[in-house]
C-alpha cells in the first residue's frame, strides 16, 4: 500500500531532464470503418470494442501506410445506426525541433 509519506518521498526524489533534440507533433486521425467489417476482423477478440482491439486496428493501419507514428489515446464510437465504427486516435510523430511551429506557453 502506498502511503502519502511514501508518495511524497518518491515525488521529491524524481529527477526530471529535458529531452533535448526530441520534439513531437500530435495529430488526431479519425478512421471510419464499416461496422460489420470491423467486427468480422476482430472476431477473435473477446472484446472488439476494447481499447486494445481498437489500438490493434490503428497500429496495423499506420504500418500499412508506412507511418512512423506512436499511437496514444484512442476513442471508440460505435455508430450502429450508420453501420460505422469511428476510431479517433491521437498519434505522435517525432519531428525536428527546429521545424516545430509550436511555441512554449
Amino acid at each position: 500500500m502506498i502511503t502519502i509519506s511514501n508518495l511524497k518521498e518518491l515525488l521529491t526524489n524524481i529527477n526530471e531532464r529535458n529531452a533535448d533534440g526530441f520534439c513531437f507533433e500530435v495529430r488526431h486521425k479519425i478512421l471510419e470503418i464499416p461496422r460489420d467489417l470491423y467486427l468480422e476482423t476482430l472476431s477473435d477478440h473477446k472484446q472488439p470494442f476494447s481499447e486494445e482491439a481498437a489500438q490493434y486496428i490503428v497500429e496495423e493501419y499506420l504500418d500499412w501506410k508506412d507511418e512512423q507514428g506512436l499511437l496514444g489515446m484512442i476513442r471508440i464510437d460505435d455508430r450502429q445506426e450508420e453501420n460505422q465504427i469511428e476510431l479517433d486516435a491521437a498519434v505522435r510523430y517525432l519531428i525536428s525541433c527546429e521545424s516545430s511551429t509550436c511555441k512554449k506557453r
